[in-house]
């Protein structure tokens, strides 16, 4: 059997999209018809390793289809595939564990942005909004800002067919655009851009806003991201003690673009803005489901109160022992983002303002090939476990539904904190009691556009820690 050592736990909190399109689940191998070609030693290896894994950490196990034969499947990835229970929307696996791993703590080769596209009219062309950038990129070194349009990649159009290209190629010079009460209009601001190593550091903007007497502390966090030494949780110690400094009355999270990731971070940042007694209590933030065999292991080997039976808020001495908080919210809202939201319903007045986020409760492992050395770089995560709040609240397939409603896709955009943003004036309005029209002094009209929603890259949204796997 394969155990876990609590010291080794790893948990990701992540929605599964893949780097380009969606991670959708494919069909096992089909039948036999007499022309099955021979399977490598080395492909029977990578097999064994996926069947010996799922049937002892997923946590659907007892749904795993019988007949499924290691000996015989000729595609390892189908083969994966092929265990998955129905509903798993979030279970994928990959070929290089190395590349996964690097990508998932922050530390990548990039432009350094995010963009949303849109088009207007129906046609082929598109344009390309940046949603945020991460300090110290090519793209913050460029004076690229929230907000800003691009119509055109190395002198071309953007189209349908091209747009990818802004993820892929390493070198390449946008043309700047600006919106116009028409629609959009080429500009001759052009920039060049060249991607290199980067650390994403997801607190990608904070500020201390100012209305009415509120001293309102505002933070976009777009991943839920340790780091390789905890980097990224030094950052939200800065958060915090700039929040602390200033005296806020009040805090804005804004989780619009935060698919998930890590537990580490999901409870730092959760025990961060709690109320006090929450943390020195170490009160129960989640609990967590296995399959039957693990569960009975944690229990037998660790007793009820096992952290990988239940999670507690961390001690934290940079808490801003706030009792209410506004989250924004949209669709691509996820999984660790979700699991703080709700993790902090029974202790908090949690204020969602936006769109109803994407619905999943699950976690799951990195699992590489544990040989010395590895005989393969595949790696693949599984779900293992789902999770409920203290209350026992869980299984929101269909995602939090939010408390206000904000279009996500107002156009132009404004900056993280723009009163004129209609979430920043949704959550201004509650918190001064002044009407959202008092901030909306020239809303933005909308127009007839049709968006694209970016690729979300499911690599760097995972965390691991080697395990002690072992197997009987």
């Amino acid at each position: 059997m394969m155990r876990i050592s609590n010291r080794y736990f790893i948990l990701l909190l992540a929605a599964s999209f893949s780097l380009l399109t969606s991670c959708e689940k494919e069909n096992g191998p089909g039948p036999d018809n007499g022309n099955t070609p021979a399977i490598s030693d080395q492909t029977k290896y990578i097999n064994h390793w996926i069947f010996d894994g799922m049937h002892e950490v997923y946590l659907w196990e007892e749904y795993i289809p019988a007949g499924l034969d290691p000996e015989t499947a000729p595609d390892p990835k189908k083969f994966f595939y092929s265990f998955l229970y129905d509903l798993d929307r979030f279970s994928w696996i990959h070929d290089d564990y190395d590349a996964l791993m690097a990508q998932y703590y922050g530390v990548q080769e990039s432009i350094g942005y995010s963009l949303t596209f849109g088009r207007m009219g129906g046609t082929d062309t598109l344009f390309a909004i940046v949603e945020y950038v991460y300090r110290d990129s090519p793209a913050d070194s460029a004076g690229l800002k929230r907000g800003d349009i691009i119509l055109e990649m190395n002198d071309r159009s953007l189209t349908v067919f091209n747009y990818m290209d802004l993820y892929q190629i390493k070198s390449y010079t946008i043309t700047m655009g600006e919106a116009t009460p028409g629609g959009l209009s080429l500009t001759d601001h052009k920039i060049s851009l060249q991607s290199r190593v980067i650390a994403e550091d997801p607190a990608v903007f904070w500020e201390v806003l100012e209305a009415e007497g509120h001293k309102i502390g505002y933070l976009a966090y777009v991943s839920f991201t340790s780091g390789q030494s905890d980097e990224y949780l030094h950052t939200l110690n800065t958060v915090f003690q700039d929040f602390a400094s200033a005296g806020i009355t009040d805090m804005i999270l804004d989780l619009r673009y935060n698919p998930g990731g890590d537990l580490e971070s999901a409870g730092w940042l959760a025990s961060g803005v709690c109320p006090a007694t929450n943390v020195e209590n170490r009160d129960i933030m989640i609990r967590f489901q296995w399959n039957a065999g693990y569960t009975a292991y944690f229990t037998q080997t660790q007793g009820s109160d096992s952290e990988n039976l239940q999670f507690r808020f961390p001690p934290n001495p940079f808490n801003l022992d706030l009792d209410r908080i506004f989250v924004f919210t949209t669709d691509r809202t996820a999984s660790a983002s979700e699991f703080t939201i709700t993790g902090l319903y029974p202790y908090m007045d949690v204020i969602c303002i936006g769109d109803t986020t994407y619905g999943k409760y699950t976690g799951a492992w990195i699992i590489p090939d544990l040989a010395d050395p590895p005989k393969h770089s595949w790696a693949m995560v599984p779900t293992v476990m789902k999770y409920a709040n203290a209350d026992g609240f869980s299984e929101f397939n269909f995602g939090l539904a939010p408390d206000y409603e904000a279009d996500p896709y107002y156009f132009p955009l404004r900056p993280f904190g723009d009163s004129q943003d209609p979430f920043t004036a949704r959550a201004l309005s509650i918190i001064t009691g002044l009407p959202v029209s008092g901030y909306l002094k020239s809303e933005a009209r909308p127009r007839e556009i049709e968006w694209f929603d970016p690729p979300v890259n499911e690599f760097k949204r995972n965390l691991y820690l080697e395990p002690e796997f072992r197997y009987k």
